[in-house]
């Protein structure tokens, strides 16, 4: 599980403005380049463990600032599909 775990976040600290908003549009979340930059920004080079719940809840609240409350949510929802928890 720490493989599966480490690609993950791997993935997320290393994606793309294009790759999250090719991903978040797949799962019915609407960024805008701008959002997506932003948040892009958040993740980038950062080694943020989503699978630890007080990283993933800091850094929701950080999306939160750049989406709002709502799409923060959806947003969470996408973050415990691919955690788990």
């Amino acid at each position: 599980m720490k493989l599966f775990e480490t690609i993950i976040n791997m993935k997320l600290n290393r994606i793309t403005t294009g790759e999250l908003l090719s991903f978040s549009a797949q799962q019915g979340v609407t960024l805008s380049n701008s959002e997506a930059e932003q948040i892009v920004r958040l993740l980038k080079g950062k080694s943020i463990n989503i699978f630890d719940e007080s990283q993933r809840k800091e850094l929701l609240v950080q999306i939160e600032q750049i989406v709002g409350s709502n799409r923060a949510k959806q947003i969470e929802q996408l973050f415990y599909s691919l955690t788990g928890n």
